[in-house]
């Protein structure tokens, strides 16, 4: 059994947070993420054991597949077989606010989860398989395209299927998803942690949302407005040196004259008249 520390989880964190948005592989980093939340700690053997035999039996999968589809429809339906059929991997329709949908290794425990909680073990997959995939940016319902060119398939990994042309135009949002584009692996990582933001922020939770929002930090270090929602967060809880911190990370990112950095400069001025 390998137990990592909350400290070298962190660094590790920041590291993939440093890299470039290619190299960043997002279902160990969504399952690190987790295990932060492991207080007595937890070994992500299993589950890294676990996601390995799923892209195995992905890859013999397709392999049979494409023998009499299209590369791209063999690959939406290699993933979706595999993961939602053979693997029981389903939305939680019954308790969709449920936090558990948002915590990978709890998502891996119970076959449940959220749209992106899901969506990054579809897109991990097919990294694993080498098939282009990408998560799209529709809001609401994560979709995301398998494949490669205009043809490149819409898979809906919470109700694990292959959309149809009827299908995509009931999907949410209305439209074309391709009409969204693609996002990068970084914002599919926000946009999980984004969902344990929301619920914390709804429910008042300042320490959970401070914790949550140094967590989108790490993995989007070059973010601006990031760095003022942390600025926002510290100073909810009276940590008031970790908010200027923020407020000057986000001044120094930020372009010349944005809005953001014209925020962050003025809670960065009322702050120090605070200390002063």
């Amino acid at each position: 059994m390998t137990i990592s520390s909350p400290d070298a989880l962190l660094e590790r964190l920041h590291n993939l947070g440093q890299g470039n948005d290619e190299s960043l592989p997002l279902a160990e980093t969504a399952l690190m993420l987790a295990a932060l939340d492991r207080s007595g700690g937890i070994d992500l053997e299993p589950y890294r054991e676990h996601l390995a035999r799923v892209a195995g039996d992905a890859r013999d999968s397709f392999a049979s597949l494409r023998r009499g589809m299209t590369v791209n429809d063999a690959a939406a339906r290699a993933l979706v077989d595999i993961i939602s059929s053979r693997h029981g991997y389903m939305g939680d329709s019954t308790n969709y606010d449920d936090p558990r949908n948002a915590d990978l290794i709890q998502v891996i425990d119970r076959r449940r989860g959220l749209p992106v909680a899901l969506g990054i073990l579809y897109l991990d997959v097919a990294s694993a398989l080498d098939i282009k995939a990408d998560g799209l940016n529709t809001q609401g319902h994560f979709l995301l395209s398998v494949g490669e060119g205009d043809h490149a398939r819409i898979v809906d990994p919470f109700n694990g299927v292959v959309l149809d042309t009827n299908e995509l135009r009931m999907a949410p949002p209305i439209g074309a998803p391709m009409e969204y584009g693609p996002v990068s692996r970084r914002d599919v990582l926000l946009r999980l942690l984004n969902n344990i933001h929301a619920r914390s922020m709804a429910a008042k939770d300042t320490l959970r949302t401070l914790t949550m929002t140094e967590r989108m930090v790490l993995i989007a270090p070059r973010r601006p407005d990031l760095w003022l929602e942390l600025c926002k967060a510290c100073e909810a809880v009276g940590k008031l040196n970790g908010a200027m911190r923020a407020a000057k990370s986000c001044i120094e990112l930020s372009e010349p004259e944005s809005s953001t950095g014209r925020e962050a400069a003025f809670i960065l001025h009322s702050l120090k008249r605070k200390v002063n």
